[in-house]
């Protein structure tokens, strides 16, 4: 059986730590064998500078950043270790993609990073919970079709 293949953006693997439980489209996604789901390494950054932003802005303490830091950090380690997300290393061929995205379709660098691993490991959908993703719709369309965290599960 041939698997989906499922690129998760950052703000989708954040999604997965602050949806609803049982209602989390990522959740879904990542708990079912018909799709192969992957993410740049480099989501891991983006995820610790939302939680360092959070405590810059004083919505979390210092020592609730880090434990929400080394909760996510292990729940990522061990969807990877049981084969529900593969992490992508960030290389070269991603990041020379990723210069031609910026310049087509304006993309800040980090969205332009998910996007070309995306079409580098031949992924038919890029999830994400940012909205100024939507944009770029008919820009990567066909290429790769963009959803996001929040579409139904019959959408998919």
């Amino acid at each position: 059986m041939k698997k989906n293949r499922i690129y998760l953006e950052a703000s989708a693997l954040w999604n997965l730590f602050y949806g609803e439980p049982g209602e989390n489209l990522v959740e879904y996604l990542l708990l079912h064998n018909e799709y192969l789901c992957l993410t740049s390494i480099w989501s891991q950054l983006e995820i610790h500078r939302g939680i360092q932003k959070r405590i810059n802005q004083s919505e979390i303490t210092s020592e609730e950043g880090t434990n929400l830091r080394i909760y996510i950090d292990t729940h990522l380690q061990q969807l990877t270790t049981r084969r529900r997300l593969e992490q992508v290393p960030v290389v070269e061929e991603h990041v020379e993609l990723a210069k031609s995205l910026i310049v087509e379709c304006n993309l800040y660098a980090s969205d332009a990073l998910h996007v070309a691993t995306a079409l580098n490991n031949a992924c038919e959908t890029i999830f994400v919970d940012d909205y100024h993703m939507e944009r770029l719709h008919d820009r990567i369309a066909p290429r790769l079709r963009i959803m996001r965290t929040s579409a139904e599960i019959e959408d998919i």
